[in-house]
């Protein structure tokens, strides 16, 4: 794990909005650009289309593919129901588009060695873990056999094997499924107030929507917010 010295820049859920094209254009402020996945499936009630979503991924893509050495694209739960069709049975989400799907799951393959389900870095001294949803230590446990150890290596070894798969596709309670715990895909923020947190990392995800957020502890904060954000924002201590 490196360690990152300059600013990170994080952007939250993307849904086809365009937030992060102006959040990029001063590139050379930040050691790493940070998506936090959920490229596709927009929200009709904020007026973009299917066809907007999908030039906006594009864009990313030709954003990403231009910048690999800087530019992270996590996969979300928005994500994982077109990049694997086991996952889709499991946990398909809402606004899934099924006359696309095989389209969206062509363009995933294609680009897939730009994305992962986590990213890590060591920032002022203190690690930092990126992903969608977050890492709830109760996911970790029931999981823990098929994961390892918790670091972002083998967090990123699950999209290899049936049984990460299937721990991907766990939905909880408070998500309308029938795990007592989500994924770092699926899990809610407020599955994060019923358990202890990891104690050594810093986790920075979205997934849950707010409109006046970030939620902010001292291990995590939850950014869906519709907007960019700095890690120096954070005040991680």
């Amino acid at each position: 794990m490196d360690e990152t010295v300059g600013d990170i820049l994080i952007l939250p859920d993307i849904h086809g909005r365009t937030f992060w094209k102006s959040a990029v254009m001063e590139l050379d402020k930040y050691d790493k650009v940070v998506f936090l996945g959920d490229y596709l499936d927009p929200y009709r009630r904020e007026g973009i289309t299917r066809d907007d979503a999908l030039g906006n991924f594009h864009e990313i893509l030709a954003f990403a593919h231009a910048n690999e050495d800087k530019v992270v694209l996590l996969l979300g739960n928005h994500d994982m129901h077109y990049v694997s069709l086991e996952y889709a049975y499991l946990a398909q989400s809402t606004r899934y588009d099924r006359e696309r799907a095989n389209e969206y799951r062509e363009l995933f393959e294609e680009h897939r060695q730009l994305f992962s389900l986590a990213w890590e870095t060591l920032w002022k001294g203190r690690r930092v873990l990126f992903t969608h949803a977050g890492v709830s230590e109760g996911w970790y446990e029931a999981n823990k056999r098929v994961i390892g150890e918790m670091n972002s290596e083998n967090l990123n070894r699950l999209l290899d094997t049936t049984a990460g798969i299937q721990a991907l596709g766990q939905i909880g309670y408070d998500r309308g499924g029938m795990h007592r715990w989500g994924s770092m895909v699926w899990a809610d923020v407020y599955e994060f107030s019923l358990h202890k947190s990891f104690p050594d990392v810093f986790q920075v995800f979205g997934h849950s929507q707010q409109h006046s957020g970030p939620i902010k502890t001292r291990n995590w904060a939850c950014l869906d917010c519709r907007r960019a954000f700095r890690l120096s924002d954070l005040n991680i201590s």
